[in-house]
């Protein structure tokens, strides 16, 4: 399968992939050769993927997941289109940036009081954000 993780600022990963698990709106997600056409949206989490001879984690944004079949060199072979409004690998996560702005939009979360407009929506993504992040590298982290 060929994997193609692209946000606003280009791609972040081209690469062949054996398997992908990304963060569905609706719960975590896997993909394996052969799966069947899919669209769905993702929401903010970790995302990894499996290739012959490494496994790449990323921490991914909100954003869309496609699966279609496609023709690569006379070959039919799957096509996985992620485009997300951010990524990042999780080896490159601050980790204590990333708990310092989950704690602050935590905080910030807990004491609102007015109504539930766009600033809130706001802080509810950076607060995923946030938490995406963090879960990233801990997957990192040898238990």
């Amino acid at each position: 399968m060929r994997l193609s993780v692209t946000t606003p600022r280009g791609a972040v990963v081209e690469t062949d992939v054996e398997e992908l698990t990304a963060p569905g709106q609706l719960g975590e997600l896997g993909i394996l050769a052969g799966h069947v056409p899919l669209m769905t949206a993702l929401k903010p989490g970790v995302l990894t993927y499996k290739a012959r001879d490494q496994v790449g984690t990323l921490a991914v944004g909100e954003g869309f997941l496609q699966v279609a079949p496609t023709v690569v060199g006379g070959t039919s072979t799957d096509r996985i289109l992620v485009l997300v409004d951010r990524a990042l690998a999780a080896s490159a996560v601050d980790r204590v940036a990333a708990e310092s702005e989950l704690k602050s939009a935590e905080a910030e979360l807990a004491a609102w009081k007015q109504e539930l407009d766009g600033t809130y929506h706001a802080l509810v993504v950076r607060r995923d954000w946030a938490l995406a992040r963090l879960n990233a590298a801990a997957r990192l982290t040898p238990s």
